[in-house]
């Protein structure tokens, strides 16, 4: 498997909203957009970005390692 770093954009408070970052670990990007995009997070976006991918290491199963949140502009 390999981390990926997926950004999220298009949420409910649009373009000038918040972008939310996730971390996840998956055998693929596809996969990795897939788990979270399937989140109950991830629902709220619209567009999913691969951000930067890692080498191969080991892991048990994939899913979503941490997510962090920004806002930017104003809300509309």
């Amino acid at each position: 498997m390999k981390l990926f770093v997926i950004e999220a954009y298009g949420g409910p408070l649009r373009a000038n909203g918040s972008i939310a970052r996730f971390t996840v670990c998956a055998r693929n990007s596809a996969e990795a957009i897939d788990i979270v995009h399937a989140s109950s997070l991830g629902q709220q976006y619209g567009r999913f970005e691969l951000v930067e991918e890692t080498g191969e290491f080991e892991a048990d199963e994939p899913g979503i390692i941490s997510h962090n949140e920004e806002f930017h502009g104003e809300r509309i």
